[in-house]
């Protein structure tokens, strides 16, 4: 069972109509919808919480400002999904070290799920360890499932930057984990 929220659900077009004409109500609708799968990514991307928080308000009041351009030829979601990540990226290149956001404190109701969350509290460990640039790509391509090409033009780099810099993250994540078959990063997108 995940404990993170998800982007995967859409608005409804009665909402996103009266969004796209500035009806408060429908704005708050969606913010009400998407702001925990928003700041869950953004905290991912900048790991401070206060800069999270700051951020995932500014691609809120971006999203809505440029509601009109949603074409709806791509799901609502991904979209702002994308929105946040271009604000996070953003910040982040502006963005001295800061405030390390850690896993939260999740109790286990019985054996499997401990040992679920020793597994999520050594990987969250791991990543704190990555490079801002290598831990966002991680997080993207395998977590939001961005593709390379995704990634590199959110880096305004090349593919083979984003495929270079996950396979050595992916390396030093295997080495800090001591899995030398880390199941969890073992799929690759295009």
């Amino acid at each position: 069972m995940s404990h993170s929220p998800s982007f995967e659900t859409d608005v409804d077009d009665v909402t996103l109509a009266r969004a796209r004409k500035g009806d408060l109500a429908a704005c708050e609708r969606i913010y009400r919808q998407f702001h925990r799968p928003v700041f869950t990514v953004v905290v991912r991307v900048v790991r401070c919480r206060d800069t999270a928080q700051d951020i995932t308000q500014d691609a809120f009041i971006t999203a809505f400002r440029r509601i009109r351009q949603f074409r709806g030829d791509a799901p609502f979601w991904g979209w702002l999904r994308r929105l946040a990540v271009n604000h996070a990226i953003s910040a982040l290149r502006r963005q001295p070290k800061g405030e390390v956001v850690t896993f939260e404190d999740f109790r286990a109701s019985c054996e499997g799920e401990q040992e679920q969350i020793a597994r999520a509290s050594d990987l969250e460990a791991a990543l704190e360890q990555l490079d801002d640039q290598d831990r966002t790509i991680v997080w993207l391509h395998d977590v939001e499932g961005y593709k390379h090409g995704e990634i590199a033009a959110l880096f305004d780099m090349t593919e083979s930057f984003s495929k270079t810099r996950l396979s050595r993250a992916r390396q030093r994540l295997r080495e800090l984990i001591g899995e030398p078959d880390f199941a969890g990063m073992a799929e690759t997108r295009a």
